[in-house]
């Protein structure tokens, strides 16, 4: 059978719209000062990150106060400030939708701070820890077993030539799951179960010879809060070219309707084949990236990938019809299988639902809330949606069903009468997104489910901007 658009999910509720969502309300006003005597070139790095906002710490809280903030970095990493400005201690904040990592394509999937005490030359996962629990270098060097002149400094450009610096990078970057935007509440606890795994994973690879290897992985903190070794997403002609085929399709209920799931596949070589959703190919044609971007045969910008992790990404449209596609390597033909959910992948947690309420080529983004309580002993739960201020109750539960893609399991939530109940059957996930598909709604539309409310807003307003 075909994965047919008749069991493609439509939108939450129709009295659920898009009221109103998150914005980017960060602003670039603050210039960098020309490097002088007078001034220290602070570097930001998990990779380098790209505008992540500088503040200087004045009343050493940790926290970005108003007046506080000095500016965003560059494509480097680097910002220059004031010797003064740089006396104080210092926190780097990466922004969801805004700050990008030079050690994966895509934005940052979720916003953390880092800081650093006062006259340092970086602002790093390792500083973050010695200001936080105000121990030298070589204390938390020695903890580390690392080198402390290594974690003192700028770890990316020492991998040229010292092997120690491949296993600070490894650390470095997985350290940043565990990184909550609001320093104060930095979990210990999360921070030793990293570094414990990411220095299991080092081991495992000095015993197999391959360290080099680290550079394509990094060990972080899932959204059940379990430990996961995950494949870097470092550049966008090898994330194509990884994977035999890409399935992808519109999140707008028109041009799904119109166009279907599509196929893509991408070759070493440069060259790329699309076929329609009827499996008719458009031949083969070359393919060029650049940063997020597809180039145009003009050389312009086209499609920008806004979200990527290994088996789900998401991207922006360009040119007549701006619109929001996901893309997954997960077969969507007469081969799928859904996973099997588990009900600690909802109990106690909330996730924000993300879909489109029009019915036209035109998108018409919502967001609802789900809070999910924990299964009583009928197997049964209680999940309260909340949208522009207004909230009810339904319950939930995971359900067995046959369906024309075999037995397996669905989130089944129970709506009151004269709505539509939602009969929840997972495609994929990755980084705190899982895409869906209800099979008890008419429209022909996939959604998302996100851990994050900043993530889900970002993405909002992406798809939004990409329509003006």
């Amino acid at each position: 059978m075909q994965f047919k658009l008749s069991l493609l999910t439509g939108s939450l509720l129709a009295a659920l719209t898009l009221t109103g969502c998150g914005s980017d309300s960060s602003s670039d006003s603050n210039e960098s000062i020309i490097p002088n005597e007078k001034t220290k070139t602070i570097t930001v790095i998990d990779g380098y990150l790209t505008n992540a906002e500088v503040c200087a710490d004045k009343n050493n809280n940790k926290q970005c106060d108003s007046g506080e903030s000095i500016g965003f970095t560059n494509e480097k990493g680097q910002l220059t400030i004031s010797k003064e400005l740089a006396a104080y201690p210092l926190l780097a904040k990466a922004i969801v939708g805004k700050t990008q990592d030079s050690d994966s394509i895509g934005y940052v999937a979720s916003s953390y701070t880092m800081g650093a005490s006062k006259n340092l030359d970086v602002i790093t996962p390792f500083t973050t820890i010695a200001h936080n629990d105000n121990i030298s270098f070589d204390e938390l060097a020695s903890q580390l077993n690392l080198n402390s002149k290594t974690i003192s400094g700028d770890y990316v450009v020492d991998k040229v030539a010292n092997p120690e610096a491949i296993k600070a990078h490894l650390i470095a970057r997985s350290l940043t799951s565990a990184l909550p935007e609001d320093l104060t509440l930095l979990n210990k606890e999360q921070i030793t179960k990293v570094v414990t795994a990411a220095q299991k994973t080092i081991e495992k690879h000095e015993n197999s010879g391959t360290l080099n290897e680290l550079d394509d992985v990094r060990v972080v903190i899932d959204e059940a809060g379990n430990i996961e070794e995950q494949q870097l997403v470092s550049d966008l002609h090898s994330y194509l070219i990884s994977k035999d085929a890409w399935f992808l399709g519109s999140m707008n209920q028109g041009y799904m309707s119109d166009e279907g799931i599509q196929k893509a596949t991408y070759k070493v070589d440069g060259s790329s084949e699309w076929f329609d959703k009827y499996g008719n190919s458009s031949g083969t044609e070359p393919f060029k990236v650049q940063g997020n971007h597809f180039i145009e045969t003009d050389g312009s910008k086209g499609d920008e990938f806004i979200f990527t992790s290994p088996n789900l990404a998401l991207t922006v449209a360009s040119g007549d019809g701006n619109d929001l596609l996901f893309w997954t390597s997960e077969k969507l033909d007469d081969s799928f299988t859904p996973k099997q959910l588990t009900s600690k992948q909802f109990e106690n947690k909330t996730w924000f639902y993300v879909g489109d309420d029009s019915a036209t080529h035109n998108p018409d983004p919502m967001m609802a809330e789900m809070k999910f309580s924990p299964l009583a002993e009928n197997g049964i739960g209680t999940v309260t949606i909340s949208e522009n201020g207004e909230s009810f109750d339904i319950t939930w539960q995971l359900q067995d069903v046959a369906t024309d893609f075999g037995s397996h399991n669905i989130l089944f939530l129970d709506f009151p009468n004269g709505d539509k109940d939602m009969a929840v059957m997972p495609i994929t996930n990755g980084n705190g997104l899982m895409l869906v598909s209800d099979l008890n709604r008419d429209s022909e539309l996939f959604n998302l489910f996100i851990d994050s409310k900043e993530q889900a807003e970002t993405i909002i307003q992406k798809w939004v901007n990409a329509q003006e």
